[in-house]
């Protein structure tokens, strides 16, 4: 179940960063001064194949693999995001509908939307048969 994490730095006097965590997803969450969601980072898979689903109200949605730059044993590299494939929207979305029941109705309602709309935008073509 994703639980919330107290003590996050907030860097922005005009928004609040909140955060989620659980075994599979972080989730970073911005809020206004009115407690609206204005952008979110929902990371996944995240102790396998860590991706990001990333949304901001002024640029929309990003989905990417997280390269956490550990491929050299001998070299520690930063994390970046890389280009990454299909967005598996529907596994997505029934763990956030399983892991997110202790985040306030408002915001889970408001991020699971984001997740439908991201499975239509990020959708591959079908093949015609």
């Amino acid at each position: 179940m994703l639980q919330k994490i107290h003590g996050v730095r907030q860097d922005d006097a005009d928004r609040e960063r909140h955060w989620f965590q659980d075994d599979f997803f972080d989730l970073f969450a911005w809020t206004d001064k009115a407690g609206e969601v204005v952008a979110f980072q929902l990371c996944y898979d995240r102790l396998k194949r860590e991706r990001v689903l990333a949304w901001s109200g002024p640029t929309g949605f990003i989905h990417r693999r997280i390269d956490d730059g550990e491929e050299l044993p001998a070299q520690k590299m930063a994390p970046m995001l890389v280009a990454d494939g299909q967005f598996a929207a529907d596994d997505i979305a029934m763990e956030f509908d399983n892991r997110s029941t202790f985040i306030g109705t408002r915001w889970r309602q408001f991020i699971r939307t984001k997740i439908d709309e991201a499975a239509v935008q990020f959708s591959m073509p079908r093949n015609p048969s």
